[in-house]
């Protein structure tokens, strides 16, 4: 017996027999017997692919298995009666975990675990496996880089770029928890014209831009809004006279709507802050702002030293500001990788000169075209790169008019050097870049670096959004992360004081910055990454259900009891824990690893933080239905060390999402 259960666990085991998964060794239990089952008793099943979902309700037990639905008509049977063939031939020797196994019409293979063995292991393996129970480690650890948040530096991070920051920093410590070594990486884009319109606009104000007790990222913003707008309004204007004398006066209609919108942002810059309009405005004078933008664009790429100084200083200030407040939320970088080191290397030049030897490369007018979609048709790539059907994979062009490169270009260098120290590339970047994160791939793969382009993963994520604000960086109006953090932090406070009044003062203000800034991560991890986030301050601090709020204060509640108990919980009888609730609880704390392992191979940090929601909402019930310190004796002790498992198991769970738990609220 003993062998068997070696041969069947193994993997599910650490030192002195404590699980390290489980709940995923009972699922490896059920999918070996059913593998088994099938084949015996049909042979034309050998080697089946067991899946198995957990069902909604008790009745049907813990795990079930419907395959017998699809797979009747194969065999010319019904599924009831090859349900009842495979359980005929199902063999439970050698299982720890499986209780029993049932038919239920109309064909469903329902398997029932022993409840009371699971939650007594999983509260054994979490009191004696601690800061590492459910963190379940690789065998084949990899180099992972993992590129998250990369805002331009043209503005303060928004809380668009702050639902980037919290997945990419919640893949990286998810990952690293797995046992990959992972590097955090922020790509700084200083090349561009974007950067180079706010540089031209830095020329003319200089060091008056900054002023004490304003952030330098937030400074910036505004320059850029004040430069974006002057130079919008005046080719606005140029563009409607010139439709006007070419007697498209509808075309002309249409540009004066958007030229009207800007117009009311340059009234509104002016109310704000007219020093700043008045002397971009004279700086500017009647010179064209495009010609001496482009010129910039083109010295910074050459790396002129007069630029470089100018651009350089510029963009580490908006940094500093960067830094601030991700410090604010937790969140560091290994490495700031600069797109100019990439531009002044010869790493995009010899990008260039590697697509152009390929045949794949085209030139139009005298500029580069990368024949992605050629590539793609004769190489094979839609099922090598996971390239959908119907995508339609357009031409890239590499190079502008004059000769400057274009971002998706220099990405392709960077993609090259990050796969330097990696096996592995996670980029973060919304779904807008998706034909580009395609484009690049594509195009590693053209120069012969094949692995590299299947093991380049583009992490996707839908917007947040305010219920009637429309986002546009270049117009200034986006909610910036510090404002929304100020604003939770204030919200917080008022919360807390209503809840606690007894706690010092300095005490609230402590716990409601640690409750904004969770509240605000759990808000923009919790929904799936496909879907938008609406925002909203209701959900977002509500103690009641499904917010970091919610979460912290039942792990406070776990805390609170620990602190009263006069006894550590050494030594137990989980056998007591025989009500529904415990049960409950105790088989949440049981799926805590395989969570996480599914977290980690989907990439799903959302999934994580639901499983704290439920863990939350489980522990709840048990603490309002079941007394701990005043249950008797031998009951009390068993209720501490599941209490304890519970404190244990969220508190890891937490940090994987980047909050950092509190013991009192």
């Amino acid at each position: 017996m003993k062998a068997n259960f070696l041969t069947v666990l193994r993997g599910c085991l650490v030192k002195k027999m404590v699980y390290v998964n489980p709940w995923g060794c009972f699922v490896e239990e059920a999918e070996r017997v059913l593998t088994e089952a099938f084949s015996k008793a049909y042979p034309v099943f050998k080697g089946l692919r067991i899946q198995l979902e957990e069902p909604p309700s008790r009745e049907y037990g813990d795990l079930s298995c419907s395959m017998c639905l699809s797979l009747a008509r194969k065999v010319g049977v019904k599924p009831v009666e090859m349900a009842r063939k495979v359980l005929s031939n199902l063999s439970l020797e050698g299982c720890v975990f499986i209780d029993r196994v049932v038919v239920s019409p109309p064909g469903y293979l329902n398997i029932y675990l022993k409840r009371g063995l699971m939650v007594g292991e999983a509260v054994r393996s979490a009191l004696a496996l601690g800061d590492r129970w459910g963190y379940v480690e690789t065998d084949k650890p990899l180099r992972i880089v993992v590129e998250h948040t990369s805002v331009n530096p043209l503005h303060p991070i928004t809380v668009g770029h702050a639902r980037n920051s919290f997945l990419g920093d919640s893949l990286a410590r998810i990952l690293t928890a797995r046992g990959h070594k992972v590097s955090r990486r922020f790509y700084v884009d200083d090349v561009g014209r974007q950067v180079a319109l706010i540089a031209y606009a830095y020329r003319i104000v200089g060091d008056s831009l900054f002023k004490p007790g304003v952030k330098p990222d937030h400074a910036i913003g505004e320059l850029y809004t004040a430069i974006s707008a002057l130079v919008e309004v005046r080719r606005l204007k140029e563009e409607v006279k010139r439709l006007r004398d070419s007697g498209k006066f509808d075309d002309a209609r249409r540009v004066e709507y958007e030229l009207s919108d800007w117009i009311g942002i340059l009234s509104e810059i002016e109310r704000k802050n007219p020093e700043l309009l008045g002397r971009l405005m004279e700086g500017m004078g009647s010179e064209d702002p495009e010609t001496e933008v482009m010129k910039l664009l083109r010295d910074y790429e050459r790396g002129a030293e007069e630029v470089v100084k100018l651009v350089k200083p510029l963009v580490e200030k908006c940094l500093a500001g960067f830094k601030e407040t991700l410090d604010r939320v937790s969140i560091e970088f290994d490495s700031w990788d600069w797109e100019s080191d990439v531009v002044w290397s010869s790493m995009v030049r010899k990008a260039l000169e590697g697509l152009i030897r390929s045949g794949y490369v085209k030139f139009v007018g005298g500029v580069p075209e990368f024949e992605a979609g050629r590539a793609v048709d004769e190489l094979g790539l839609r099922e090598e790169l996971g390239i959908p059907k119907s995508f339609e994979v357009p031409s890239l062009t590499l190079l502008r008019r004059d000769g400057a490169t274009l971002y998706t270009t220099r990405d392709i260098a960077y993609s090259i050097m990050k796969f330097r120290d990696a096996d592995r590339v996670i980029n973060v970047v919304g779904f807008d870049q998706t034909l580009p994160q395609i484009q690049v791939r594509i195009a590693l793969y053209v120069l012969g670096y094949r692995e590299q382009a299947k093991n380049q993963v583009h992490f996707s994520y839908g917007l947040v959004k305010f219920p009637g604000f429309k986002m546009s960086s270049r117009r200034g109006r986006y909610v910036a992360l510090d404002h929304l953090l100020d604003e939770a932090e204030a919200r917080a406070y008022m919360e807390v004081t209503r809840i606690s009044p007894h706690i010092p003062e300095p005490e609230r203000r402590r716990i409601a910055r640690s409750v904004g800034v969770s509240a605000i991560k759990y808000s923009l991890l919790s929904v799936e990454p496909g879907r938008d986030v609406v925002f909203s301050w209701d959900r977002v601090l509500d103690f009641k259900r499904n917010s970091a709020p919610f979460i912290l204060y039942a792990y406070a509640r776990a805390c609170g009891i620990l602190s009263k108990a006069s006894e550590k919980p050494n030594e137990y009888d989980v056998g007591l824990l025989r009500e529904p609730l415990e049960e409950e609880l105790g088989l949440t704390i049981a799926k805590f690893p395989q969570v996480f392992l599914e977290a980690s191979e989907n990439l799903a940090p959302h999934t994580i933080a639901s499983y704290c929601n439920s863990l939350a909402t489980v522990f709840n019930s048990f603490y309002d239905h079941h007394p701990v310190l005043k249950a008797e004796e031998r009951l009390r002790k068993a209720r501490l060390a599941l209490v304890e498992a519970f404190r244990i198991t969220m508190r890891n769970a937490l940090r994987l999402i980047g909050i950092e738990p509190l013991e009192r609220m």
